[in-house]
Formats: C-alpha cells, structure tokens, sequence
C-alpha cells in the first residue's frame, strides 16, 4: 500500500513538473500543441496511476497466497520421490544402488 502512495506522490509531482514547463513554453507554442501535449501528459498520468493501483493489488495478493501455503506446513516423506533430482532437492538422500529416495 505503501508503493501505491509513493508512486501516485512522485506521478503527481512529475505532473506538477511538466505542467510548469509547459507553462513556461507557452509563449514559443501555439495553444493547440499545448492542449494536445497537456492532453498527453494527463492520459499518462492516469495509466500510471492505474497500473501503480494494479501493481499494489497484486504484490497484496501475492503476499496473502504466500502467507496460505506456508500456514499449510506440508511435509513430504523420501517414498513420495521417485527421482534423484527431487529426491535431493527434498532434503533426502539418494539410494543409487536400490534407486530408492531414503
């Protein structure tokens, strides 16, 4: 929730920023061009704020997915591995003679 808050806080000020420039331009460009950059610049502001918002909802579900599985506390036995890759990665030990997970 924090990154939502500081990502709308910096797209505002850089709004902020930009609308200064253009300001400070709008003797040397016509009011069309400005409208249109203005225009622009407003359409981006709001893209990123909606992705901001879509990245907040998803690294709090993604967290909330997390925090499930590991309240699960699955435990796996050297029987469920019929492979020595797994069998290893699980923590067990590989039997080559038998080609048994122990």
């Amino acid at each position: 929730m924090i990154t939502v808050a500081l990502l709308a806080v910096g797209v505002l000020s850089l709004f902020g920023v930009v609308l200064m420039g253009l300001r400070r331009r709008s003797e040397s460009i016509p009011a069309d061009i400005r409208g249109i950059a203005l225009q622009t610049v407003i359409i981006m502001v709001v893209l990123l704020v909606i992705a901001g918002a879509v990245a907040g909802v998803l690294l709090t579900r993604g967290n909330e997915a997390v925090t499930d599985l590991e309240r699960q506390d699955l435990s796996r036995e050297a029987s469920d591995f019929s492979n020595r890759a797994l069998c290893v990665a699980g923590g067990f030990d590989w039997d080559a003679n038998a080609s048994t997970c122990s």
